[in-house]
């Protein structure tokens, strides 16, 4: 008897092999009033990769109404879905080319949702979880991954009452803070983790000012051997979790288990992830020098060394205090966004301007697609 699982994977199978020989294309029209949203400027004097030219960005708008689109680097948006009534809070593509999501309306901060969406490139709607069912019991945020169980991976909030008092707070705090959690397409849990597993809030010295907030996590992605990798804002820190036993098995940066050069230490990481050339790679917010960049890093576990590959300082009028990503183009290109500037920018590796896109909209992260990645789809420009 084939699973739910299995059967939505033969499908995916007997698509790929209906379309091993032929494309299915992709076109849409799209409204002006979404088209002015947004605009794209070479630097004077500059050429852009062509692989860059080829490729597509993927943005989320957070506002309502709620917007995914894909970009090309002319600027132009050439496929868009919109809910009304809500917000993309973040949004992936998934190896089967389909847009995993959280969705949250104006009453959630920020990256903060109460529902979970995947969505094909046709525009149908394949999942749709909404808080309340099942397992699905607590706010996600941040982040939203399918994993190679076909599983729903994300960011979620916890909470703990806690005794503070001997830090000037009460005998019943509620201390916020976050976890990783697991569900099937059905809403049911089949794993959790939370921060609460593996630290003491009473040993933070800053507990009565973090408590509503604490270490705040802002990415999950899969490191090379498919255990969490998890960062934080507040302690400028880089986890790696394992995906079975909930073990901290390093922790990367502020105080943490490796050695890193003063000239790549980070503040705090956004969009932390292994790029395609199986580096760590994180956005430095950079709020102690009041400069971003972008960073990747060789680690060497067993002797806890880290190599820097890329450090990519970005103009000053582009610092970026909160929020913010940086993909691979290529082994030469990177895509960094400033949503705090509105801006997305196509960089060289030493972080030399090469091409700008301006938006209306704050843009939380900016993914580099390249065309391979939406085979057998191909979409229209």
């Amino acid at each position: 008897m084939l699973t739910a699982m299995h059967t939505r994977l033969l499908c995916l199978l007997l698509l790929f092999c209906s379309c091993t020989t032929h494309t299915i294309r992709i076109k849409m029209d799209v409204p002006p009033a979404l088209q002015d949203q947004l605009k794209a400027s070479v630097v004077p004097g500059e050429s852009l990769p062509a692989g860059f030219q080829k490729g597509l960005l993927l943005l989320n708008q957070r506002d309502d109404p709620g917007m995914i689109c894909l970009v090309n680097a002319a600027g132009r948006i050439v496929w868009y879905h919109q809910v009304k009534g809500t917000g993309f809070k973040t949004a992936h593509l998934t190896q089967q080319q389909t847009l995993l999501c959280i969705l949250g309306d104006k009453t959630f901060p920020t990256s903060y949702g109460n529902e979970i969406m995947e969505i094909s490139l046709h525009g149908d709607t394949l999942l749709h979880l909404k808080k309340g069912q099942q397992d699905f019991t607590a706010d996600v945020h941040h982040e939203v991954l399918l994993n190679s169980r076909d599983e729903i991976v994300a960011l979620t909030n916890v909470e703990k009452i806690v005794d503070l008092s001997l830090q000037g707070g009460s005998e019943k705090d509620t201390v916020k803070s976050d976890g990783i959690v697991v569900f099937d397409r059905k809403g049911n849990r089949h794993w959790q983790w939370s921060v609460f597993d593996v630290l003491e809030p009473t040993a933070d010295t800053a507990i009565l000012r973090t408590r509503h907030d604490w270490m705040h996590a802002n990415s999950l992605s899969f490191d090379k051997d498919s255990n969490y990798l998890i960062s934080f804002y507040n302690n400028g820190q880089v986890w790696k979790i394992n995906a079975q036993s909930g073990k901290v098995m390093w922790k990367f940066g502020k105080g943490g288990d490796f050695a890193i050069p003063d000239s790549a230490a980070f503040d705090m990481g956004h969009s932390v992830h292994i790029n395609a050339e199986h580096e760590l790679m994180l956005f430095d917010n950079g709020v102690s020098r009041q400069r971003s960049q972008t960073l990747a890093f060789r680690l060497n576990d067993s002797t806890q060394q880290a190599t820097v590959a890329i450090r990519s300082v970005l103009p000053p009028y582009l610092f970026n205090e909160r929020m913010g990503s940086a993909y691979l183009v290529d082994h030469e290109h990177i895509l960094q966004c400033c949503s705090k500037r509105n801006t997305v920018i196509l960089t060289t590796r030493d972080g030399h301007p090469l091409w700008t896109l301006r938006t209306t909209f704050i843009p939380y992260r900016a993914e580099f697609i390249s065309p391979s990645q939406l085979l057998p789809y191909v979409i229209e420009q």
